[in-house]
């Protein structure tokens, strides 16, 4: 490989044992891969945060003790739980006890302690062409499609050890020649622009494309180049990554690699040209919930984490009134989210509302045969994709709008839609 004088010293040890260990998990990873030389990274993302046992916790609390530091600004990801409402949400002490460990671990080593699993929300984030390490899927999506940053899928004990280093192997999405796209998604003409008014068509387009896609780098046409907020970018990299292998998608139009055709796929003709139509979207709909379920034990908002602006829309939809007595609703967002809530009084109205307000973990985790919950509904594709096969609970997709009315009458409430026979 064709090393720096600072990557040969790390190498050497000159900068520390445990910077030297994760160099060279780096140097062979790049071995294994034939690659020849490594890129600095601006920053991490770390995703071994959520509890999964006593060696992923014992193996970050192994390199604080030994006086690791983060070389570049590190992130951390969703944790199991609400960090100080572990109780209310009938986590058991063990998890607790875990997550703290880890939390402390991080903080030592000089991570940024933002657990959450959209960090974009508050403020921390790469740019354009910069190079990144994450492991959390929507991270990955996001950053590379709608930011333009790089990075590769990282696990998440692999990329704590590209923070430490402060570099990754340049290989893969980190190269600019690998991330052209190689085929095309084109939306047939029954799915028409006015449908795009309701924001849930984004999550299921977006399942059709992940599922036709697989884990290739391919471009989508016909989307709306208006009125596409972060929002609804966040949950399209979200679901793609989710139903497909997504790392990267170019969405014509409207993410920075892809603003023509012929930039998205470096002036070359698309391999293969695929059209999704609302049939395709119904069956992604029937791929996401359950359609035996009408009455709701919950409604889950907050898979990524919630926006402030989100939290906002939904107070806005409730219209005074209250969360259905025998249906409860959970919403997500950052911990500095939460803050800027309380300090603008919409905590306390979404409080009175009957929304319970957590932050920190991610809603995959909660306990929820202690919570009584077994059927649940979101507005998040990706949630939807995973609820039962890890949890076992039965998924009801719905807009946010559905969501909000769902909650209020304590079944599952939803809009005729075009793709809904």
């Amino acid at each position: 490989m064709r090393l720096t004088d600072y990557e040969k010293a790390m190498l050497n040890g000159e900068h520390g044992e445990i910077r030297q260990q994760a160099i060279q998990a780096l140097y062979d990873l790049a071995t294994f891969y034939d690659v020849d030389r490594f890129v600095e990274i601006v920053g991490c993302h770390d995703d071994s945060t959520v509890y999964a046992g006593e060696a992923q916790v014992a193996f970050a609390e192994m390199l604080a003790e030994k006086g690791a530091k983060f070389a570049v600004p590190t992130t951390t990801n969703a944790t199991a739980c609400d960090i100080n409402l572990w109780d209310r949400q009938k986590h058991d002490i063990e998890v607790m006890s875990a997550t703290r460990r880890i939390e402390a671990a991080h903080v030592k080593m000089g991570a940024v302690p933002s657990w959450s699993c959209a960090p974009y929300h508050i403020g921390v984030a790469p740019s354009f062409g910069q190079q990144f390490a994450s492991a959390e899927s929507n991270v990955i999506c996001y950053y590379n499609s709608i930011i333009g940053a790089r990075t590769n899928r990282y696990a998440g004990p692999l990329e704590l050890l590209c923070g430490i280093a402060g570099r990754v192997p340049y290989f893969g999405l980190h190269v600019p020649e690998n991330r052209y796209a190689q085929g095309l998604v084109k939306l047939g003409e029954d799915i028409r622009p006015e449908y795009f008014t309701d924001e849930s068509i984004f999550n299921l387009i977006s399942y059709a494309y992940g599922s036709i896609v697989k884990d290739r780098v391919w471009a989508i046409d016909g989307m709306p180049t208006l009125g596409v907020t972060n929002e609804i970018l966040k949950q399209f990299s979200a679901t793609a990554a989710s139903s497909g292998g997504i790392a990267l998608f170019h969405m014509i139009g409207v993410t920075p690699e892809a603003q023509t055709l012929e930039r998205a796929f470096g002036g070359k003709k698309p391999q293969e040209i695929v059209e999704i139509h609302l049939e395709d979207l119904a069956n992604a709909e029937r791929q996401i919930t359950n359609p035996n379920v009408d009455e709701l034990d919950a409604v889950v908002l907050g898979c990524p984490h919630a926006s402030y602006n989100e939290c906002v829309v939904v107070r806005d939809l409730f219209r005074g009134r209250r969360v259905n007595g025998n249906t409860r609703f959970w919403l997500i967002t950052p911990r500095s989210v939460v803050d800027r809530l309380k300090d603008s009084g919409v905590y306390e109205e979404l409080v009175c509302l009957g929304v319970e307000v957590y932050s920190d973990g991610c809603i995959l985790e909660y306990r929820n045969k202690k919570l009584g919950t077994n059927t649940m509904m979101s507005n998040s594709g990706k949630f939807d994709t995973y609820c039962f096969s890890m949890r076992g609970l039965q998924p009801v997709f719905g807009s946010m709008k559905d969501c909000i009315e769902s909650a209020i009458a304590g079944r599952v409430v939803k809009e005729a839609k075009p793709w809904r026979k």
